[in-house]
């Protein structure tokens, strides 16, 4: 059978613009396609975690002999607990340059009011040159568990870079990149709605949604940084910072007064005796 043009005999413009919307539709059918695999897949790869299985070490008294990070600022000092059986690279990172002296004389460069900062930088602006970015130190995966959250002292590698094609994008299987800088979470505000929401279809004894609204946090960020440590003394160090006078544009805010890291000593933990 002899196949005829569909658009035969019709005047050019009426037949241009039925070739346009033909391949709209060819294209929006095709994007139909990829969004159902990207569903699919995406289902696979934030399958909801198995809270049985979920163990709140941030919650734990730490053991002797566990890797601790003391910061010395100018407003005071903060000890950490690391957590290199959970996130090694970024441990391993942050206890090299710790170590290296790295840390030496950096800046708080980014607080959120009362809900976090933004620290490690040589500079008050937190920015990275291209040729830094580049830097192993800068170029650590990002290291995901379901035994840390961003509660409240949590300690956090800031991401550098994304690396990712199309459809590594399309499928949320693009990789992250973790550097030098790190944040602090301090909380946002639990309101009832809030707290509501965080135990919506789940049983009460949800340790992660109980763990949020008890010791505060940034439920928002869960599953998106690398958290390798936790604030274990020095509470008021981080609310000191958190507090402090700010200057700059909105998602740029940073202390009026300098906020200096002076150093990092890398030490084991002991328990304190009476």
């Amino acid at each position: 059978m002899r196949r005829t043009n569909p658009t035969a005999g019709l005047p050019s413009g009426t037949a241009k613009l039925i070739k346009v919307l033909t391949i709209m539709a060819a294209f929006t059918l095709l994007m139909s396609l990829l969004c159902s695999v990207w569903y699919s897949m995406s289902e696979k790869i934030t399958a909801t975690l198995n809270l049985d299985e979920v163990h709140m070490i941030q919650l734990e008294e730490p053991k002797p002999g566990d890797p601790i990070a003391i910061m010395h600022t100018n407003l005071g000092d903060m000890t950490y607990i690391l957590y290199p059986q959970e996130c090694p690279k970024a441990v391993e990172n942050f206890i090299s340059l710790a170590q290296s002296g790295y840390y030496d004389q950096t800046y708080v460069f980014r607080v959120e009011q009362e809900i976090f900062f933004s620290a490690g930088s040589p500079t008050t602006e937190g920015t990275l040159t291209e040729e830094a970015i580049q830097q192993p130190q800068e170029l650590v995966e990002r290291e995901l568990t379901p035994n840390l959250w961003p509660l409240r002292g949590a300690l956090c590698a800031l991401t550098t870079k994304t690396d990712a094609n199309f459809w590594q994008l399309l499928t949320k299987t693009q990789k992250y990149y973790n550097g030098s800088r790190f944040l602090v979470v301090d909380t946002i505000e639990m309101t009832e709605e809030i707290k509501t929401g965080l135990l919506e279809g789940n049983h009460e004894e949800n340790p992660v949604a109980n763990a949020f609204i008890e010791h505060g946090g940034i439920p928002n960020y869960s599953q998106q940084l690398t958290i390798f440590g936790q604030l274990y003394e020095g509470f008021e160090v981080l609310d000191a910072i958190t507090e402090a006078k700010l200057q700059g544009e909105e998602n740029a805010m940073r202390p009026v007064e300098d906020i200096v890291i002076t150093s990092v000593e890398i030490s084991e933990f002991q328990p304190k005796t009476e």
